[in-house]
């Protein structure tokens, strides 16, 4: 057997952790032609076959698992040497983590969860917020570490999914609002700002609406928790926010409380891929907010 050649094992676990040819090199920014032939050489150097195929999908074989695996291992130790490098003078090379955020989080849950990383001299921060859509697109296409969302994405076995925990839900109005009889009902027709479509939450206060019969006058529709706080303060209209993203202007009078909506929670998670050199410092990560939580 030849000496290994780790350029044609790297594309042989691009395409294995990947799932396709095409997923591959769309990542590796190369011709599908070019990999396949990799890795029909790599087959050839090693003298057996890593992969059954069939003209709908690709799959690992038995021998192509236990090379997978001890590729990944390889990979991971190779991307660990890498990021531990120091640069000249003795400085050391800063990692940079990227989070992406739904728009529906509020900036001090965002802060509160990476707070331990911007005190860290040895890592940067990209934060990204975005629609769901496009940050998945974007932890896809390893363009992101870490997507703080409130629903995990479909079952699959790419991505690794932390509950962190529950918001209260709190209707809330600007001062010129004047609410008609008791809560819920007292809603009915009210001016209304919601979020978009895009989020799992507004679904979730949908159906509380409808539950109780209430059709409130829906005037706008927002993705950003901050901008939806500040329409509410300045208009006579209400919404229904997490309660971490309007404490301080209720304790500031700013924004008026109707009612705690105990029904609805806002769930948040983080989703992180379950592969990659950053693995170890996300989960630290995520370990440390659990024991600032608790």
């Amino acid at each position: 057997m030849e000496r290994l050649n780790l350029n044609k094992l790297y594309y042989f676990f691009v395409v294995a952790t990947e799932g396709s040819v095409k997923a591959a090199s769309e990542k590796l920014h190369l011709t599908q032609p070019t990999i396949s032939g990799q890795i029909r050489q790599l087959e050839e150097d090693m003298g057996f076959r890593v992969f059954k195929r069939s003209h709908r999908k690709i799959e690992l074989n038995d021998r192509g698992r236990i090379l997978y695996k001890k590729s990944e291992k390889l990979f991971a130790l190779a991307d660990d040497i890498q990021t531990s490098v120091k640069q000249d003078i003795g400085r050391p090379e800063r990692l940079n983590l990227r989070i992406g955020a739904v728009q529906a989080m509020s900036n001090s849950f965002i802060y509160d969860f990476s707070l331990r990383l911007w005190k860290n001299d040895l890592i940067s921060l990209t934060v990204r917020q975005g629609s769901m859509k496009g940050l998945m697109r974007a932890l896809n296409k390893d363009m992101l570490d870490i997507l703080l969302t409130d629903a995990p994405p479909p079952s699959s076995k790419r991505y690794r999914v932390t509950n962190l925990g529950s918001d209260s839900l709190v209707a809330v109005a600007g001062k010129g609002f004047d609410i008609s009889g008791k809560f819920p009902e007292g809603l009915n027709g009210k001016p209304y700002v919601a979020f978009s479509n895009d989020g799992h939450i507004q679904n979730e206060i949908d159906f509380y609406f409808e539950s109780n019969g209430v059709h409130p006058d829906r005037i706008g529709e927002v993705d950003d928790v901050t901008l939806m706080r500040v329409i509410t303060q300045n208009s006579k209209s209400f919404s229904i926010m997490p309660q971490r993203a309007v404490k301080e202007a209720l304790k500031l009078g700013e924004l008026k409380k109707l009612s705690n909506v105990p029904e609805l929670k806002f769930t948040k998670y983080a989703i992180t891929s379950n592969y990659g050199p950053k693995q170890k410092i996300i989960r630290q990560l995520i370990k440390d907010f659990f024991i600032r939580k608790g």
